[in-house]
């Protein structure tokens, strides 16, 4: 029995190795080629199909009327703001030159702060505004009468800043 065992390994040695050669065997009868088929080759040619041109729908007549409200509401805003600001232009000559602390400067300040107040209303109309064309811009709606109507509005504050700035520049500070 000691002879045996010798004689079995080199025949499960021989069998392995049978079995590890039958996979590089080189018979396309046996396994089939692994190179590409003609059906994987890329042939012919792709044209891209040309999308339908997307046509924004207008804005509905409820955002029509809100955008009408706000124009109207900016415009009053900025006759009240050109109001106020004549009225500050002239009390603030007289503070011209003024120390800091001064009431001249105090009472200055205060005409200034309500100026500056009065442009709240034009800006609460424009914040309204990008509100709008924000949710029309999402939904894919058509912009230009928001854009208009917020560019009329934008014009608006743009000039009382520089009113603003003009009427700090008046008082020195």
């Amino acid at each position: 029995m000691a002879r045996s065992m010798p004689m079995r390994e080199p025949r499960l040695l021989l069998a392995a190795l049978a079995i590890a050669l039958a996979g590089c065997s080189t018979d396309p009868a046996l396994y089939p080629s692994l190179s590409i088929r003609d059906a994987e080759r890329v042939s012919g040619t792709f044209e891209p199909v040309e999308p339908e041109r997307y046509v924004p729908p207008p804005p509905g007549q409820p955002v029509l009327d809100e955008l009408g409200r706000l124009r109207t509401d900016a415009a009053q805003a900025h006759q009240r703001f050109l109001v106020a600001a004549q009225r500050a232009r002239g009390k603030l000559t007289s503070a011209r030159g003024a120390q800091q602390g001064s009431e001249a400067w105090s009472v200055a300040q205060v005409l200034l702060a309500d100026v500056e107040s009065s442009r709240s209303d034009a800006m609460v109309a424009l914040a309204d505004l990008d509100r709008i064309y924000v949710t029309a811009q999402t939904d894919g709606d058509e912009l230009t009468q928001i854009e208009a109507a917020r560019d009329e509005v934008s014009g608006l504050v743009a000039e009382e800043d520089r009113v603003i700035d003009s009427l700090h520049a008046e008082l020195g500070g």
